[in-house]
């Protein structure tokens, strides 16, 4: 797909604060093996005790057990001041524009197959 998804806050807190949770639910989504949770009967497709206490302390209350895999499928992501940048070869970025969007940021999701950042 060579997706990419451009986030712009208002504020650099709240970039670096989105960069954190992102980082965190990263670590943990590698941690439980979501890889597979997407291909997994419906019954099967929950979250790992440790997940669902994380996203509850974070208060993260919009995700579904299938959006977390995202995290932990190969992207990369880049702060720059307000402005965050996640590149990936996934078609399903929906997390990540889940956690831009209730941070207030303004949202930007393109090919970079057709397109470029500065177009």
């Amino acid at each position: 797909m060579n997706l990419v998804l451009i986030g712009r806050f208002k504020h650099a807190r709240d970039a670096e604060q989105v960069e954190d949770l992102i980082g965190k639910l990263t670590e943990q989504a590698i941690k439980d093996e979501t890889y597979s949770v997407s291909h997994a009967d419906p019954d099967e497709q929950r979250f790992s005790d440790d997940m669902r206490k994380m996203l509850w302390d974070l208060k993260v209350y919009t995700l579904g057990p299938v959006e977390i895999e995202q995290f932990a499928f190969d992207h990369n992501l880049e702060r720059k001041e307000a402005t965050i940048t996640v590149r990936t070869d996934e078609a399903d970025v929906s997390a990540f524009i889940k956690l831009f969007v209730e941070a207030g940021a303004r949202v930007e999701v393109f090919s970079a197959h057709h397109q470029s950042p500065e177009e």
